[in-house]
C-alpha cells in the first residue's frame, strides 16, 4: 500500500488540511504565452519517492481555446489519467492498473487576451464519483492548479480576474486571482461548501518562435480552522519554454513545489510536456 499512502497524503495536504472532505481554469498557466486558438495536450505524472508507478503512468490534459467573437472565448478541458504500478517479486497483492477520465472544465473568457484585463468563469462537470489510487495520482500531478479535475463529488465554480502586459520588445507579464467554490454533490452533497483562491505571478519573453518564462502559483483556503498563511497555503515555482513550427507548438514545463510539508514528504519537481496546434 506503500504507492496509495504517499500520493493520497500529497492529495490532503494540497486540499488545505480540511477534515469535512474526508479524504482551473481550462489549462495550465504554464502553457503562457500562447493565447491563441489552439488545443493543447499535455501529459504529466507525480515524482515523488519511493512510488512505484510505472513509466506508463501519466495525467493526459486535453484542453482548447475558441474565439467567439469580440472579446470572448470558450475554454474547455478533458482530463484523463492512465496509472500503473510497477510489479515485483514482494508484492503480497496483484499491482494496480486503472484508467479513469477526470471532471471535464467548461467555461469563457472575457476581455483582452493579450493587454489589460481579462476574467475568466467556469465551472468542471462532476464526473468522478470515487477516490482510487488512478484519480489521487491524477491530482497530485498538477494540485496546486488543477486538483478538482480528479476528485470526486465535486463541483468547483471559477470566478476570476487576469492581467497582461506585453510589451514591443517581446517580455511580457501576467498577473491571476481566481477563487474557486467547491460545491459537494453525489455522496458528499451534505459536506459543507468550501471557498478556495488560485494566484500566479509570471514573467516572460517571447519572439515569433520562442517563449520562455516562469512565476509562482498559489492555492490558499479561505474556509477551515487551520490558522496561519502557511497553514492554509500551497505554492511552486514553474518554469515553461516553448518553440513554434509553424501551427505546431510543442512545449516543456517544470514545477518546483516550495512548501516545507510537501518536500518532506519526498514530492519532487514535476516535469511536464505539452503539444500545440493553432486553429
Amino acid at each position: 500500500m506503500k504507492t496509495i499512502i504517499i500520493i493520497v497524503s500529497l492529495v490532503i495536504v494540497a486540499m488545505g488540511l480540511i477534515p469535512e472532505t474526508d479524504s482551473a481554469r481550462a489549462q495550465s498557466v504554464l502553457l503562457e504565452p500562447n493565447n491563441d486558438a489552439a488545443i493543447h495536450l499535455e501529459f504529466l505524472r507525480p515524482n515523488a519517492h519511493n512510488v512505484d508507478m510505472s513509466n506508463t503512468s501519466f495525467a493526459f490534459y486535453l484542453s482548447g481555446r475558441v474565439q467567439l467573437g469580440g472579446a470572448l472565448f470558450l475554454r474547455g478541458e478533458l482530463p484523463f489519467v492512465n496509472y500503473k504500478e510497477e510489479s515485483s517479486p514482494d508484492h503480497w497483492r496483484n499491482p494496480e492498473n486503472d484508467s479513469q477520465f477526470g471532471n471535464p472544465y467548461l467555461g469563457v473568457d472575457v476581455g483582452s487576451a493579450d493587454n489589460g484585463f481579462q476574467g475568466e468563469f467556469g465551472v468542471r462537470v462532476p464526473v468522478v464519483s470515487n477516490f482510487t489510487e488512478a484519480t489521487a495520482a491524477g491530482a497530485a500531478t498538477d494540485y496546486i492548479e488543477r486538483i478538482e479535475a480528479f476528485l470526486p463529488d465535486l463541483l468547483p465554480i471559477y470566478m476570476g480576474v487576469n492581467y497582461r502586459l506585453k510589451t514591443d520588445n517581446g517580455f511580457g507579464m501576467r498577473l491571476r486571482m481566481v477563487p474557486v467554490f467547491w460545491l459537494w454533490v453525489g455522496d458528499r452533497s451534505s459536506s459543507d461548501s468550501q471557498l478556495y483562491a488560485q494566484y500566479s505571478a509570471q514573467a516572460w519573453y517571447e519572439d515569433r518562435k520562442v517563449g520562455v518564462g516562469g512565476g509562482i502559483t498559489g492555492r490558499i483556503v479561505a474556509t477551515g480552522d487551520a490558522d496561519g498563511f502557511d497553514q492554509r497555503s500551497l505554492h511552486q515555482f514553474g518554469f515553461f519554454a516553448n518553440y513554434s513550427f509553424g501551427s505546431v507548438m510543442p512545449g516543456f514545463q517544470i514545477r518546483f513545489p516550495l512548501d516545507d510539508g510537501i518536500r518532506k514528504m519526498g514530492v519532487n519537481p514535476t516535469y511536464s510536456i505539452s503539444i500545440g496546434v493553432k486553429l
